[in-house]
């Protein structure tokens, strides 16, 4: 009988947490029979009922926001339907799913449960007493955990300071990327003038959804800052809960006819190569998937150092990196790419050379594959 591996994730939103676990689903070695548990109402959800390669089900009650009542339900609904699947594995993805995924994991007596952050529920935006609750449940739900998967480095540091597992629980997986169909995106050669953009002007391009993490108000103002020193184009890629805030500050800004917002964007490669920088602004991340994305795209990178950034940035090597929230230096290492031609060649250049394997979609699939293999061997041998 083939082993059943169960992801679990909050909602399959356009992200490379959400595309990623759907890669992940479809590649599973032979003698593996995938199944995926999300709530409802994600940008992803008929890309999964589509799929010919693994189960989907969606949890009524598995809802984004903190709702005790539901969340009490949805614990209960994964509950029983591990009880009644029986898998080897459970492997859980984001905060919410995280931690009542693992939990009804642990009642439900699977094997080997396994948890990526993608990033951490925990917060600098959140309130005090909201932060501390939740590091206090990921301290407790890591007990629970046989592997904690991270995508940078970085991470671990940050859980460990938060005394969230133990060391001997992490790996580091990079969320990979198709790294050849970037590598093939200038291919994409009509998609400044399907913008409404001249083959001649310069692009400063972000590909992110419209949260608070993302810091798009942050990009907004370096746009405004950059307007002052040249006559640039932007491209603001995506959509989210904050796009109506967005639209009135690029009104505020007087960036109406400067900022084009071209709303999801089905591939990032679809819109890249019309960038010649991709500026990210986050106050907070995992490892952003548009990073390799870029450089393998030949876009050079200006981000804010925050988290898995200086995992594949190396501050004036292959690429920049700002304080989160400093839009002036965000703009001033930007304007210095867009005015000179062979620093942003290389910038991109030394950026694709470092570009490693591990980054590869490939390899992160067999990556999880061997882990899942690895410890399900483990538990056989005790």
């Amino acid at each position: 009988m083939p082993e059943k591996i169960v992801h679990i994730i909050t909602r399959l939103e356009l992200g490379g947490a959400q595309q990623n676990t759907l890669y992940t689903l479809e590649n599973l070695q032979k003698g593996r029979s995938g199944f995926l548990v999300a709530g409802r109402g994600g940008y992803l959800d008929s890309t999964a009922k589509k799929s010919g390669k693994y189960s989907v089900s969606f949890c009524p009650f598995l809802v984004r926001k903190v709702f005790p009542s539901a969340d009490i339900l949805a614990f209960f609904w994964i509950y029983f339907y591990l009880l009644s699947l029986k898998p080897a594995v459970v492997h859980t993805h984001s905060s919410k799913a995280g931690i009542i995924g693992r939990w009804a994991a642990y009642f439900a007596r699977v094997p080997v449960i396994i948890h990526t952050f993608h990033g951490f529920g925990f917060t600098p935006l959140q309130k005090p007493f909201v932060r501390k609750s939740f590091i206090f449940l990921e301290r407790i739900t890591a007990t629970l955990s046989d592997v904690l998967i991270t995508v940078a480095r970085d991470n671990i540091r940050k859980a460990l300071a938060e005394r969230i597992g133990k060391k001997s629980q992490y790996i580091v997986i990079h969320s990979g990327i198709d790294i050849k169909k970037f590598e093939k995106a200038k291919e994409f050669a009509n998609i400044k003038n399907n913008l409404g953009i001249k083959p001649s002007e310069k692009v400063v391009g972000n590909i992110s959804c419209f949260k608070p993490q993302k810091g798009l108000e942050v990009f907004v103002r370096a746009c405004a800052e950059l307007k002052t020193k040249g006559d640039y184009r932007f491209v603001l890629a995506g959509d989210g809960v904050l796009r109506d805030k967005i639209e009135k500050l690029i009104c505020e800004h007087g960036l109406t006819d400067e900022i084009i917002l071209s709303g999801w964007v089905d591939g990032a490669e679809k819109v890249l190569p019309a960038m010649d920088v991709m500026l990210h602004t986050a106050y907070f991340e995992g490892l952003p998937r548009v990073f390799p994305e870029a450089m393998a795209c030949g876009v050079p990178v200006v981000a804010t150092e925050v988290d898995g950034a200086s995992d594949i940035i190396i501050d004036g090597v292959n690429g920049f990196l700002a304080a989160p929230g400093d839009y002036r230096a965000l703009a001033a290492k930007t304007y210095e790419l867009l005015e000179n031609r062979d620093l942003r060649k290389k910038i991109a250049d030394e950026a694709r050379r470092r570009l490693k394997e591990d980054f590869d979609i490939r390899k992160m699939s067999e990556n999880l594959n061997e882990l899942y293999k690895s410890e399900l061997n483990k538990k056989e041998n005790i």
